[in-house]
């Protein structure tokens, strides 16, 4: 393929496979899991009867990331070796962190648990510094300009939403909020990938 059908292609499974994770994980929310969006983390719908949607919605999100990837290892930038890695550890642990499901809270440790907490700090640290470095990169180039910004905040969102996550979970005051605070982290990766994807389709 010449490097605009790699653009497109990528792009567009990347649009779809973000737009499956979003879609799935609103399916979840609505399902009567007995889970809350305000306390539990998105990982528990995996150790629920629901965990086939927890399935599909990493799976997606893994394909959109590894699409991504590929689509900016394309780009002329400065850096952009850097962010295809970083796209790659989030994309290979979202593909995998399904089949080491957390531990059911108020229990033992088990070794699925640690590999799932394991996944989960590659996947949210891949993809925060991925963004970082992406909107670093694209504000000294002449690639994508109106995209720099938009990426540029969402990895800092995406930060000050993962340090959150950090804070609430050793404040006794402040976890019940935790899924809260992992949601917001969500939104903001689910918008960098769809700035992302976007893009790729756009350029030429």
């Amino acid at each position: 393929m010449t490097s605009p059908e790699v653009f497109t292609v990528t792009g567009s499974i990347a649009i779809a496979g973000t737009a499956s994770c979003l879609l799935t994980l609103v399916v979840l929310h609505v399902l009567p899991t007995g889970l809350s969006p305000l306390t539990n983390p998105v990982s528990q719908y995996g150790i629920t009867s629901y965990r086939l949607g927890y399935r599909v919605q990493t799976i997606a999100m893994g394909i959109a990331a590894i699409a991504a990837a590929i689509g900016i290892s394309k780009l002329s930038i400065r850096g952009g070796p850097l962010v295809v890695v970083l796209l790659v550890i989030f994309g290979a642990a979202r593909l995998a962190i399904s089949w080491f499901p957390m531990d059911v809270p108020g229990a033992a440790r088990t070794e699925p648990g640690r590999r799932h907490g394991v996944l989960a700090l590659a996947a949210f640290g891949g993809a925060t510094l991925a963004a970082l470095r992406l909107g670093t990169d694209l504000s000294g180039s002449n690639v994508w300009v109106q995209a720099r910004w938009p990426i540029a905040g969402l990895g800092i969102a995406m930060l000050v939403s993962l340090l959150s996550m950090g804070a609430t979970r050793r404040s006794e005051s402040m976890r019940h909020y935790f899924g809260l605070v992992e949601r917001a982290f969500y939104a903001g990766t689910i918008g960098f990938l769809f700035v992302v994807a976007i893009e790729l389709v756009r350029t030429r």
